[in-house]
């Protein structure tokens, strides 16, 4: 095992690059674009020095459609015992009521356990919390018309107060968030009978990934990518999640230019990755070809506040992690390492057989308005772009490695349930 006494990311430049970005970023607006001209001029003026070309290619990007759905209009409106309107947010499933919504019992479920559900034929449903697609089918299951989750504290005011939209795989229940207060409220008022009325619209985004190559000294046909998504949630600015991340990735670029790697290391910025991780499938789909060439993926996702602690997020054979422990005490670096599938773009990549890892902090404010500038400090970018440079050297530069590229067979399985 190797210690790496040469890395030294620049905390201050990488927090500049997060603070050059510091707009909301989502999928196919005109502030993704943005961001994606900055990164790919960052390192097309890294790319640029004396002797360089001879080895990084010409950074680019890759263009691609993201699907998405798009809210028309999202209604509740409480008939009985009294009459009031909520504001709501449309889960974005592709799901839609009648024209002129559903009108039926209204029935609040907790946190939506059997014995409550054993009520909900017929009914819109109250459910505590944001739900995935296991619990909207298990409502399904029961009956139920529609659903209405949860969100937020009660001590939100002003704009916190608006419900968060969440984006879930197509499905055919329709269903909205509201605010924890307004929920409060409907509970306690005894709320019986509702008209849900939830309309939207397939749309297409235009996006982009950002990419640029390092051809190896050595084992120039094996490739190792180096990944973050740079686009945000709708709500705020994603310096958290994940301009951070992206700031952390332009460093190891940096790095490795000045320190060819004996493997071909690609440094990607995925675009759309709040939409379901769709730039990182777009990337394993338009380079299908070269695929069985990738040896490992090293992503980043959520990075850059001072206050937590570093996390490598391992979908691999457990000899990945031994080898990762070992590399981390010897070059004394703070982490912990977890022996999981990962709810990132790492996951696409392991999904296509190639181990993965994500690095992740723990932090404040993301998917929020909260999510930025203010909360990214220099030291802790530096901190972790040495963390990610030491694990990516690790694997571009040992002349054997230890693990074998395949993914564990439960991990296959959970890969392939969460892309189906």
């Amino acid at each position: 095992m190797n210690k790496y006494t040469e890395i030294h990311p620049n905390g201050q430049r990488a927090y500049q690059f997060v603070a050059d970005t510091a707009y909301v970023r989502e999928s196919g607006t005109k502030g993704e674009h943005k961001a994606a001209e900055y990164i790919l001029k960052e390192a097309e003026q890294a790319a640029a020095q004396t002797g360089k070309s001879v080895y990084i290619q010409t950074p680019r990007m890759e263009f691609f459609q993201c699907p998405d759905f798009q809210q028309k209009k999202a209604e509740l409106v409480i008939c009985q015992p009294y009459k009031k309107a909520y504001p709501v947010r449309a889960y974005l499933n592709g799901a839609c009521t009648l024209e002129e919504g559903i009108t039926a019992p209204f029935l609040f479920v907790g946190k939506g356990d059997d014995i409550s559900l054993s009520k909900a034929k017929g009914a819109v449903v109250l459910v505590c919390d944001p739900i995935r697609e296991d619990t909207i089918n298990k409502i399904k299951a029961a009956g139920a018309l529609g659903f209405v989750t949860v969100c937020g504290t009660p001590l939100d005011q002003g704009e916190d107060r608006i419900p968060t939209q969440y984006r879930r795989k197509a499905g055919d229940l329709p269903g909205a968030s509201i605010h924890y207060l307004d929920a409060v409220e409907i509970v306690e008022k005894q709320a019986s009978k509702c008209c849900l009325n939830i309309q939207q619209s397939e749309i297409s985004r235009n996006s982009a990934n950002v990419a640029v190559r390092i051809l190896g000294t050595d084992f120039p046909e094996e490739i190792v990518t180096v990944t973050a998504h740079y686009d945000s949630v709708p709500e705020g600015p994603g310096a958290y999640d994940n301009m951070s991340g992206g700031a952390m990735v332009m460093e190891a670029f940096h790095h490795f230019a000045e320190h060819r790697p004996a493997r071909t290391m690609e440094f990607i910025w995925f675009g759309s990755e709040e939409k379901g991780l769709v730039g990182s499938q777009n990337y394993v789909k338009s380079h299908e070809g070269e695929m069985s060439s990738h040896v490992f993926n090293l992503n980043v996702d959520l990075a850059g506040q001072l206050l937590g602690g570093n996390v490598l997020g391992v979908t691999a054979d457990p000899t990945v992690c031994a080898e990762l422990k070992n590399l981390m005490e010897e070059n004394q670096l703070g982490v912990t390492i977890k022996n999981q599938v990962w709810a990132s773009d790492s996951n696409t990549f392991a999904w296509k057989g190639v181990p993965a890892l994500t690095l992740n902090r723990d932090g404040f404010g993301m998917h929020t308005r909260h999510d930025t500038v203010e909360y990214i400090f220099p030291r802790a970018l530096e901190e972790g772009a040495k963390t990610l440079c030491t694990a990516a050297a690790w694997v571009a530069n040992e002349p054997e490695l230890s693990f074998e590229r395949e993914i564990p067979e439960d991990m296959k399985r959970e890969l392939e349930k969460y892309f189906a």
